[in-house]
C-alpha cells in the first residue's frame, strides 16, 4: 500500500512537472514571434513575406487588389514618423503626388479635409515622389497653409519603386494591411469619402 502510494506521488509531481514546462515554452514562443494582433497573430504570422521599402526586400511590383502592402517608414513634414504596419488595424489611404502635377494639387483640399476629420480608424497621408528636392515640398505646403502631419517627402527613397504607377496622383486604399483599391487620377472628397466610410464600416 505505502508503495501504491509513494509511485503514485511520483507520478503526480512527473505531470505537474510537465505541465509547468509545456507553459513556460508556450510563453516564449509568444514572446519569440512579437505582440500578437487583435486576431491574435502577430504581424510576422499574418504577412511573413511583406515587401518592404526599407529594406528592399520582397518583389516591388505593380500592386493589386488583394495584395499586402508593402512596409515602408517615412518622416512627414511635421517631423512624426509614419510606419505603415502601425496602422494594419484600420484603413490606410495613400496619395502619391508631386508639387508640378496640377491634377494632383487640384485634389489636395480633398484630401486634407479628410485627414483633418480624423476618422477612427482611418488614416490619410500624402507622399510626394516626384519632387526633386524636399525643400520644394516645405515652400510649398507653407504656402497653401496644409497640414504638415499628411505631406511626406519619399524622393531618394524605395518607396516609388513598392507603390510605381505610370501617372500620378495614384491612390491607395489599404485595409488591415491588405490593398483594396488602386486608383490613378483625381477624385473628389465625397469619392474617397464614400470609399472610406465602406471600408471602415466593414471593420
Amino acid at each position: 500500500m505505502r508503495s501504491i502510494r509513494f509511485f503514485g506521488t511520483i507520478l503526480l509531481v512527473f505531470i505537474l512537472s510537465l505541465a509547468l514546462l509545456t507553459g513556460c515554452e508556450g510563453k516564449n514562443d509568444d514572446n519569440a514571434n512579437g505582440t500578437p494582433a487583435a486576431d491574435g497573430k502577430s504581424d510576422a504570422d499574418r504577412f511573413p513575406n511583406r515587401p518592404n521599402a526599407d529594406t528592399q526586400s520582397g518583389k516591388a511590383k505593380e500592386l493589386s487588389t488583394g495584395d499586402v502592402a508593402p512596409e515602408f517608414t517615412l518622416t512627414f513634414q511635421d517631423g512624426s514618423t509614419f510606419r505603415l504596419s502601425d496602422y494594419d488595424d484600420g484603413v490606410v489611404l495613400l496619395n502619391f503626388w508631386a508639387t508640378w502635377c496640377g491634377p494632383c494639387v487640384r485634389e489636395m483640399p480633398d484630401l486634407q479635409k479628410l485627414y483633418k476629420e480624423n476618422t477612427p480608424g482611418v488614416t490619410v497621408r500624402c507622399i510626394s515622389i516626384g519632387d526633386p528636392d524636399v525643400n520644394t515640398v516645405v515652400r510649398f505646403v507653407g504656402e497653401k497653409g496644409y497640414a504638415p502631419g499628411f505631406i511626406g517627402y519619399a524622393y531618394g527613397t524605395h518607396i516609388p519603386e513598392y507603390y510605381p504607377s505610370d501617372y500620378i496622383p495614384y491612390t491607395v486604399i489599404i485595409v488591415k494591411g491588405i490593398v483594396r483599391e488602386t486608383i490613378v487620377g483625381t477624385n473628389s472628397y465625397s469619392y474617397y469619402k464614400e470609399l472610406l466610410t465602406k471600408y471602415a464600416e466593414e471593420q
